[in-house]
């Protein structure tokens, strides 16, 4: 099966791009986190034989017996929900797939959207079969490749690139000492108060820089130039001073200079 394109495009008019997760990927994925459940389960078993003389639940008392279900309900059910919520999308099998649930605008699932897929994976798309076969069904015939949770909740399993975009804190972060070298090396081609800028502005500049190596290079120059161009008229910028991307670049290091003495 061909893997499909999300394209999700930002209110600042920034298309992000996702690769699809198709069925095999999420079923190796699920089966990575299906043994690791399979084998805690075992261990709570193994534990709990071993403080009842190996008959289990016939002299147990009752609390302890509780206890061992309640542990196995926890491993089964609680599994995704404390992974993908601590894990911003992502369970062991996922991480070892290079997979991530994502909300279907792009932005990091909450907790919420974690509980709900969750839920209607036990309920309806992971029941043994003939009902297991509903989840797999949505998955392929989906054009989000989407099982029933994901409907419900709103969420989307993408693959991560295998070179990801550094971080916006990589980008622009900076240590003292090579900052004062580059300053004394180039002085800045600008001097601009970036408090005039709104927040919307400030946050397409930020969301460009940190999504750009994801855009293709004709889009990457046409949307730095769409950005660039009001800001550098509001801040009284020269066009020429600097190309539209290098633009943006020092706009967003002086803002991050002065933020913080402003803030």
């Amino acid at each position: 099966m061909l893997d499909d394109e999300l394209v999700i495009e930002t209110p600042e008019r920034v298309e992000l791009h996702y690769v699809l997760a198709n069925v095999g990927n999420r079923f190796l994925a699920a089966a990575i986190d299906h043994l690791i459940q399979a084998s805690a389960i075992v261990i709570v078993l193994v534990i709990a034989g071993a403080f009842s003389d190996w008959r289990l639940f016939s002299s147990m008392g009752v609390w302890a017996a509780a206890l061992t279900v309640l542990a196995i309900f926890a491993i089964y059910w609680g599994y995704f929900v404390a992974f993908e919520t601590l894990w911003s999308g992502q369970t062991p099998g996922k991480r070892i797939m290079r997979l991530r649930v994502v909300r279907e605008d792009g932005r990091p699932v909450r907790f919420f959207e974690v509980f709900v897929r969750n839920l209607l994976r036990v309920a309806i798309d992971f029941q043994p079969l003939p009902s297991y076969a509903i989840g797999v069904v949505s998955i392929i015939f989906s054009a989000r490749s989407k099982r029933v949770g994901d409907f419900v909740a709103g969420t989307v399993v993408v693959k991560e690139r295998a070179t990801e975009a550094p971080s916006l804190d990589e980008i622009i972060k900076v240590s003292e000492i090579e900052q004062h070298r580059l300053e004394r090396a180039a002085p800045a081609p600008f001097i601009a108060d970036t408090r005039q800028l709104s927040e919307q502005e400030l946050r397409a500049v930020q969301t460009f820089l940190k999504r750009r190596f994801e855009l293709t290079a004709p889009n990457r120059m046409a949307l730095a130039m769409r950005i660039a161009q009001p800001i550098s008229l509001k801040l009284g910028i020269p066009a020429e001073t600097l190309s539209p991307e290098a633009l943006l670049e020092e706009v967003e290091r002086q803002h991050q200079a002065q933020s913080r003495y402003f803030d």
